[in-house]
């Protein structure tokens, strides 16, 4: 039988005291919220103040503070064990600028008696981000890995797709599916029961952040489990990550949208350390690397003030190969 006892991470950095607060009344207001535990991410000292204020008369709210930016894999892996030490039997992830629409929590405890009857242990359900939309088209089209790109893709780019692309159109999907399987998932939106942390560990604080939530959920469809997306379970994002904005360059990458090193470094060489789980040919694997940083490099001298990037991609490249080796 389900109970009403979920408990809620997320962390926040830097001065997000207008996204996290509307976070924290948003899922407080929730019925089935017993604690709520905010990671303080290396904050500013206004954002830090703030928050304990809102925790003075807030007994759900436990505010954990890393005292700096520690990144997102050791701030949710302390937010983790910090709500274990409480009595809850689910756990529930959110990014700091999710906020939750009225029923998305109780659509994911309806959805669990639903889709879980077995109870079994390697089990998540996905709130739904619309900004996200690749999750979605993912179970419209029964390809749980499709948000992950075709194997053998460097970084997403694979040569002989990108050239069937040009000539033949996709097939379009029907919307029909308010649930159905993806591979991997972003923080954001997991709901677990506690006792899959036993079986899966905690996020590997070596990624420090990207792809540090997909190699944390990959462990339970590499272990034989599902992660099943409710899209009637509705996270807005308040902010739109680097990686999703658009641009209306004739030439552009997504590295143009920030200039952030740490950004740039680590979605490298997170995403291609994570990619090695998914390489079927080396020698395919290697030719899409070849290219894409062989076009990367003309896309990049178009824009000579960002040309700097071009030599810190480079940097994260080889540092993934060092991470492999560790």
């Amino acid at each position: 039988m389900v109970q009403n006892n979920v408990g809620v991470v997320t962390l926040t950095y830097g001065d997000r005291f207008d996204y996290v607060s509307k976070n924290i009344k948003a899922t407080l207001d929730l019925e089935h919220v017993k604690k709520m535990v905010v990671v303080m991410n290396g904050v500013s000292e206004t954002t830090l103040s703030k928050l304990n204020n809102l925790s003075i008369n807030e007994p759900k709210l436990i505010i954990h503070d890393l005292e700096h930016n520690a990144g997102s894999a050791k701030g949710f892996k302390e937010g983790i064990e910090k709500i274990l030490e409480e009595d809850i039997e689910f756990i529930w992830l959110i990014d700091d600028d999710n906020l939750p629409q009225r029923d998305a929590l109780s659509q994911l405890l309806k959805h669990w008696k639903l889709l879980n009857k077995e109870n079994k242990p390697l089990y998540s359900l996905l709130s739904y981000r619309p900004d996200r939309n690749v999750y979605k088209e993912a179970i419209q089209r029964n390809n749980p890995y499709f948000m992950l790109g075709p194997d053998n893709s460097f970084l997403g780019f694979h040569l002989i797709k990108k050239i069937k692309h040009l000539f033949f159109k996709d097939e379009k999907v029907q919307e029909i599916k308010r649930t159905g399987k993806v591979a991997v998932a972003p923080y954001g939106g997991m709901f677990f029961k506690r006792e899959l942390i036993k079986l899966i560990g905690l996020p590997n604080e070596s990624f420090f952040l990207y792809a540090d939530d997909h190699d944390f959920s990959y462990r339970i469809t590499k272990n034989g489990g599902e992660i099943v997306l409710v899209l009637d379970s509705v996270l807005t994002d308040l902010e739109k990550s680097f990686h999703l904005k658009k641009q209306n360059r004739v030439l552009k990458t997504r590295f143009f949208s920030t200039n952030s090193k740490d950004a740039i470094f680590y979605s490298v060489r997170n995403n291609i350390y994570f990619e090695c789980n998914f390489v079927e040919s080396p020698i395919i694997y290697n030719l899409n690397k070849t290219i894409y940083i062989i076009l990367l490099f003309f896309v990049m001298i178009s824009k000579p003030k960002d040309f700097w990037k071009f030599r810190l991609i480079l940097k994260a490249i080889y540092a993934s190969k060092q991470m492999t080796n560790d």
